[in-house]
């Protein structure tokens, strides 16, 4: 296995695993929204990071993270693309526009209840995927610590992370990441039932044992 910056041809696979983590072709509904729903989390993502690394095992991509440095320089495109995304979300075809005025409405609702907790700019492991057959073997761990690395050269003293109590938190706290707070979010309650939206802050001064 192989672990190296992120390039334009990984797009269709990070989408892929993605979709694979979360289910989108089964919570949203129809297909045209739930092309739309990846895009904006993948694509999203990617836009608002400035670090992107993939790890490849014999040539297919089996994870990747993507992260943001708050002391390294903003990233291109966001602005543009929150308007195609605004677009796309007014124009998508389907027999119920009420599901993308749910969605829409979802988003709103989640930003606004997250940015109440930790406000905007700050240092972040935007998104973060391991595929289902590769975690325990140290691909996660690889990816996190070659981000870690990349704030602690930059002087970050927290990096912050969004996540789910029935997700991925366990594998957070593993790392050295502290519960903030909890939050409402009706985007977490579309992928995970009864799950709980929160929100984690790691110290880089601190020691982790994982790096």
């Amino acid at each position: 296995m192989i672990t190296r910056p992120y390039k334009h041809s990984d797009y269709e696979f990070c989408e892929a695993l993605v979709s694979q983590a979360w289910g989108f072709d089964e919570i949203f509904k129809p297909a045209d929204l739930s092309a739309l729903a990846k895009i904006i989390y993948t694509k999203g993502s990617l836009v608002s990071s400035n670090y992107r690394r993939v790890v490849e095992d014999d040539g297919r991509l089996v994870g990747f993270i993507f992260g943001y440095n708050e002391y390294v320089g903003k990233p291109k495109g966001k602005l543009l693309f929150t308007l195609q995304i605004l677009w796309r979300l007014l124009t998508v075809r389907g027999d119920r526009p009420e599901d993308t005025k749910s969605l829409i409405q979802a988003i709103q609702e989640h930003q606004k209840n997250r940015a109440a907790i930790v406000g905007q700019g700050r240092s972040e492991i935007v998104l973060f995927v391991v595929a289902e057959e590769y975690q325990g073997v140290g691909v996660g761990s690889s990816l996190w610590c070659g981000f870690e690395s990349f704030c602690k050269s930059g002087n970050v003293r927290e990096i912050i992370v969004e996540t789910n109590r029935m997700g991925a938190s366990g594998f957070y706290e593993k790392l050295g990441f502290e519960l903030i707070a909890d939050f409402d979010s009706p985007l977490h309650e579309y992928a995970t039932k009864g799950g709980q939206a929160c929100m984690y802050e790691y110290h880089t001064g601190q020691s982790s044992g994982i790096c």
